[in-house]
């Protein structure tokens, strides 16, 4: 009977702990949510940029300007940035405007939302005072995609990723919604 005891204020105690250490989370059943508001998110995801990256070793870019939008139908975020290309071979250089949209991925490793599964909608290429020609830019689309692939949207701070660790808690699926990101947790795997 001790034995009883002492195993349920063990799950009394480690119950108050995680409803004590996951403040914005729901109790401890099913549905445990972080909530990340659009503004905490645009914000974050900010942080990232201004960002250059070489791609596909032909394609110098330099992103900036993030400017995220959620879109709950779709499960996916869209964004536009602001961008300079240069082409390594011929040393074309262009500067636009480059429109997509993404879903989000939790990458546990790091505790990130990254982006994945990148689509490009529309890009516009300016390349002195001319627009880019359609294969530059569909050259420069298909770089932008794969620069743009895991790159990390939001971090969670460490001292909350340590809680959630100490709690048995795991990043379940994000879900999105018009004004916020919600990440739901389950118990780990034992």
């Amino acid at each position: 009977m001790d034995r009883r005891m002492a195993a349920l204020r063990r799950r009394l105690v480690l119950a108050l702990a995680a409803a004590v250490v996951l403040p914005g989370c729901a109790g401890l059943g099913p549905g445990r949510t972080l909530r990340v508001e659009a503004a905490e998110l645009q914000r974050l995801a900010a942080r990232e940029f201004p960002r250059r990256q070489r791609v596909l070793e032909l394609v110098d870019l330099d992103v900036s300007a993030l400017r995220l939008q959620l879109r709950p139908e779709r499960q996916r975020v869209a964004a536009s940035v602001d961008l300079s290309a240069r082409e390594r071979v011929f040393d074309v250089r262009a500067d636009g405007r480059l429109d997509f949209d993404a879903a989000l991925r939790w990458a546990a490793a790091d505790q990130t939302l990254r982006l994945a599964d990148v689509r490009v909608e529309r890009l516009e290429l300016d390349t002195r005072g001319e627009r880019a020609p359609l294969p530059a830019e569909r050259l420069a689309g298909l770089a932008a995609e794969r620069a743009l692939e895991g790159l990390v949207v939001w971090r969670l701070a460490p001292e909350r990723a340590e809680r959630l660790r100490r709690a048995g808690l795991v990043p379940e699926r994000v879900e999105i919604e018009a004004d916020a990101l919600l990440v739901h947790f389950t118990d780990a795997p034992k």
